[in-house]
């Protein structure tokens, strides 16, 4: 079958309803609807009745060609066991009893009671940052303009390697597995844990670094801000002029939702020639955003349930499964304001252009270099979660705290200058987009301890409330 008419045909439960806004992936931009779709309308439409019954306007074909190339990971079954670690979530879950496949359930069961053979419930962020970081590898070694052919016979070998680094299996350098061992490693995440933006740009530099075939030289991160600096850049690219540095910035744009003030500049994100996405979403429900329509984001959804890549008897099927055949669309004003956003810098040139194009962003800021105050802050960070206190430690940092509040940990930092003079008894303070520190308490996992993670907030002339104890 055609590419087009197979990827089209996939496609015709989202309706192509917006006929003036520019179709957007990655810095690519697409008119909404192809040249001659009016004139075929004209011509095969001859009845009132035949147009009540039509399909709807049709997407821009090479605009789904697009979307059809990028590479998009899910929720998997029946791969490699992942040891439980014994304080952590167990394999046997409600919420994964009742998604998977039920002789699936019955084989773990039977064969590895106290390991996890899918990631279902717990695994979309890191499914997401496998996306982001697939779509940067793609860009890396194929370029931008790579498009999958419509033939199976024609795959693509450079493309196909790629593929095969993410399969569920701890010889592969991008696979769950090796998320998860990094992810425990350097944000104490255990296996079956929900992780966040700041836990998988940790994952992805660790991983990208470890294998230096990859096609990407550096990984630059942050996992608290839109902060970028010279210092840590430039350098790259004066010893290699050709460099491909991966950039992962973590921001939170909002407290419950995210601001309208970032709302163009997100969009300008994703406009950008260096863009490979970002992993974001809705609370506790992650997704990868690859475009935008208007004030509408595409999205590839990654809870679709699939099996293992390896257990595909075809290179053929494994290439198909990781390929988007739809995709969805949300509001700007529907996301959560928590995201890692991901920029490929390919070379010294490319650099420059995008210094320039995020000159006047509300959400990235470049600097020379990074202020003392922020070298404290990831102090404080490691202290929370580096360490992996006991239960009993963590329980008495946060025993009066209840789930899901935002506290000011300004009082854990006693030599910042900018938190000695707040009064206690404040009902309200202002929040400030450079200053403003939170701890983010999540359930509580199975040794009683909540899950705790330091975040920095990006609010726009916005207050919000102190609780008082």
């Amino acid at each position: 079958m055609d590419l087009i008419q197979r990827v089209s045909q996939s496609f015709w439960g989202l309706e192509n309803s917006d006929r003036n806004n520019q179709l957007v992936v990655l810095g690519a931009k697409y008119d909404p609807i192809s040249s001659g779709w009016e004139e075929q309308n004209q011509d095969n439409f001859g009845s009132l009745f035949q147009h009540m019954f039509t399909r709807p306007e049709p997407w821009n074909p090479e605009f789904l060609k697009d979307v059809n190339s990028r590479l998009h990971f899910t929720y998997r079954t029946r791969f490699a066991p992942i040891p439980r670690h014994i304080d952590g979530p167990s394999p046997m879950r409600i919420s994964i009893l009742l998604r998977d496949n039920p002789l699936n359930v019955i084989e773990n069961v039977l064969n590895n009671l106290d390991c996890f053979q899918t990631d279902i419930g717990w695994g979309c962020m890191i499914r997401t940052g496998q996306s982001l970081l697939a779509n940067a590898l793609q860009l890396a070694n194929l370029g931008r303009d790579f498009r999958i052919s419509g033939s199976d016979s024609d795959i693509n070998e450079v493309e196909m390697k790629i593929i095969r680094w993410f399969e569920d299996n701890p010889k592969h350098p991008f696979s769950l597995h090796k998320f998860v061992q990094e992810g425990y490693k350097l944000s104490g995440k255990k296996p079956g844990e929900w992780f966040g933006p700041s836990a998988i740009s940790r994952s992805i530099r660790s991983l990208v670094m470890k294998f230096p075939g990859s096609g990407i030289d550096h990984c630059i991160i942050s996992t608290d801000s839109a902060d970028v600096y010279l210092d840590e850049i430039d350098p790259l690219f004066r010893a290699n002029p050709k460099a491909n540095v991966l950039l992962l910035l973590g921001v939170r744009l909002g407290v419950d939702f995210t601001n309208e003030y970032y709302w163009d500049d997100i969009k300008n994100i994703l406009s950008s020639s260096q863009s490979v996405g970002i992993s974001g979403g809705r609370p506790s429900s992650s997704l990868y955003f690859f475009g935008y329509q208007g004030d509408y984001l595409f999205y590839l959804d990654p809870h679709k349930v699939q099996l293992n890549l390896a257990l595909y008897e075809s290179d053929e099927e494994r290439f198909h499964s990781v390929h988007p055949q739809t995709f969805n669309k949300i509001h700007l004003s529907a996301i959560d304001p928590s995201m890692l956003l991901g920029f490929l810098l390919t070379g010294e040139d490319d650099w420059l252009s995008w210094k320039t194009t995020v000159l006047g962003s509300k959400i990235i800021h470049l600097s020379d270099s990074k202020p003392v105050d922020i070298m404290l802050d990831n102090e404080v960070e490691r202290m929370l979660i580096g360490e992996r206190k006991t239960a009993e430690q963590r329980k008495d940092l946060t025993s009066d705290l209840e789930i899901g509040d935002y506290v000011d940990v300004g009082s854990l930092v006693q030599s910042a200058d900018s938190y000695k003079n707040k009064e206690a008894d404040d009902e309200y303070q202002d929040v400030k987009c450079k200053n403003q520190k939170i701890v983010v308490v999540g359930e509580s996992n199975s040794s009683g301890a909540p899950d705790v993670e330091v975040e920095k907030v990006l609010v726009e002339k916005e207050t919000i409330p102190v609780r008082g104890k």
